[in-house]
């Protein structure tokens, strides 16, 4: 993983490797977006219910293939493997960040 990407990313791709839903949600803005799969996720929240779902359904690995990072954005390619159709498959994770916070993450393949 690239160091210029910032803490916020960094913290949230360690946590989602770890599992661990509530550090996960320390790295979001209250009011934190996050797009997945048709759907929007708006708030901890919502972000918790999300990542609690995922984590209840599937047994996943993740492996960071590459970071960039413009401005505000960052962008993380992400290859995802696991109990579900068509794994393992390739993801591009777009993360806004503002204050220290992710304020949007969109997921994408």
């Amino acid at each position: 993983m690239s160091d210029d990407i910032p803490a916020a990313v960094a913290a949230y791709l360690e946590a989602k490797d770890g599992g661990a839903a509530g550090t996960v949600l320390d790295s979001f803005a209250h009011d934190a977006v996050v797009h997945d799969e048709g759907r929007d996720h708006i708030g901890t929240d919502a972000i918790r219910a999300w990542t609690d779902s995922i984590s209840a359904t599937y047994e996943l690995t993740r492996t960071v293939l590459g970071t960039r990072r413009s401005g505000a954005a960052t962008l993380v390619r992400i290859r995802v493997a696991g109990n579900f159709p068509g794994s393992p498959v390739e993801l591009h994770q777009h993360f806004t960040v503002s204050e220290g916070r992710i304020t949007a993450l969109t997921i994408c393949p």
